[in-house]
């Protein structure tokens, strides 16, 4: 359960409503580079409302005339939010039909020719605004916390919305993974290898925090570049690679297990005696069709602020990169009530 993973220090004890509307959860999606201005695709630069990515991207198809597959997106993002993010479509498509406006609860904001469809996880972050509404507790201790997490960053746990409604989404992956081989189309079988990835990852950092290691290079540990994709194996006795650790420069990591993960010898041995209970979910992955990767047990918080627009209401205004979760990083200042 997202309530019962462990912190980085203690419980938060100031509380604060999360989410009460839309505008209280501010998205930009960053792409990280500039359109190419010509090509066979068309960049849309979307603003929707209370409206999830996958709804938006079947209109945007049905509008067009295209197939779902045809129009891309860099991340999906929350339905109870105000979000600005980047679709893109078949230029020919999007120029040959009555023009793209205001729809229910998403208009486009701005369009430009591209060469490439926009693919997962191409984007390099995501700016957040995030407003606090009813805060209960000393304003001192939430500036306080807010300091200590530029210093440290904060456990990279996948959000909650990752798993489903009551964790259905983790809950089908016992069911189907052990009955099932081969390879996972649809999007919903996605949805269950991903919640299932994700829920065995929160469980290893979890383990690490409570044993105090999150951060710290063990024996055979597998670390990844800050702001990369790209892993190693760290030597023994390499006593650089702490400084580097310290330094924001190599992440320590957890893993998006799948097929072959056997391959990180001492790390797949140990992290699997931690996962001991998820024996069933470890072994279908490792004959599943999915690619085992690795991903930072710590994310950062660029331009990380806090301000008072109100009384009773701060807001929170920062940078993650690609993959974490605003809140990861709430659930360490205040407790959702």
């Amino acid at each position: 359960m997202w309530s019962e993973l462990p912190y980085l220090g203690t419980r938060p004890d100031c509380f604060a409503r999360l989410k009460s509307r839309p505008e209280d959860f501010e998205v930009e999606e960053l792409l990280g580079f500039q359109p190419d201005g010509d090509g066979e695709h068309c960049l849309l630069r979307i603003r929707k409302r209370n409206r999830n990515t996958m709804d938006v991207a079947r209109e945007v198809a049905h509008h067009l005339g295209v197939r779902l597959l045809d129009v891309g997106y860099a991340g999906l993002k929350d339905r109870r939010a105000v979000t600005t993010q980047w679709f893109s479509v078949p230029a020919k498509a999007f120029e040959n039909s009555p023009p793209l406006s205001s729809f229910d609860g998403w208009e486009v904001l701005d369009h430009e020719r591209h060469r490439r469809k926009l693919r997962r996880g191409s984007h390099r972050g995501n700016r957040f605004t995030i407003q606090l509404g009813e805060f209960r507790g000393s304003s001192a201790k939430l500036a306080c916390k807010v300091a200590e997490l530029r210093r440290t960053g904060f456990p990279n746990y996948f959000g909650e919305q990752r798993f489903g409604v009551n964790h259905s989404n983790v809950e089908r992956a016992r069911l189907e993974l052990g009955r099932a081989r081969g390879s996972f189309r649809s999007v919903a079988d996605k949805m269950m290898l991903s919640a299932a990835r994700s829920w065995l990852f929160n469980a290893v950092l979890s383990h690490r925090l409570r044993h105090h290691t999150w951060v710290e290079v063990l024996v055979g540990e597998v670390l990844v570049l800050s702001g990369s994709r790209s892993h190693f194996v760290a030597e023994d006795g390499d006593l650089s690679l702490a400084a580097r650790v310290e330094a924001f420069d190599l992440h320590t990591s957890g893993p998006l297990w799948g097929q072959g993960a056997a391959f990180l010898g001492r790390t797949w041995s140990r992290e699997r005696d931690w996962l001991g209970n998820e024996r069933e979910l470890l072994d279908a992955l490792e004959i599943s069709t999915v690619v085992p990767a690795r991903r930072a047990l710590r994310a950062t918080a660029d331009d990380l602020s806090l301000d008072w627009p109100a009384a009773h209401s701060p807001r929170l205004s920062f940078t993650l990169g690609r993959g974490s979760y605003a809140t990861a990083l709430i659930r360490e200042l205040v407790v959702n009530q």
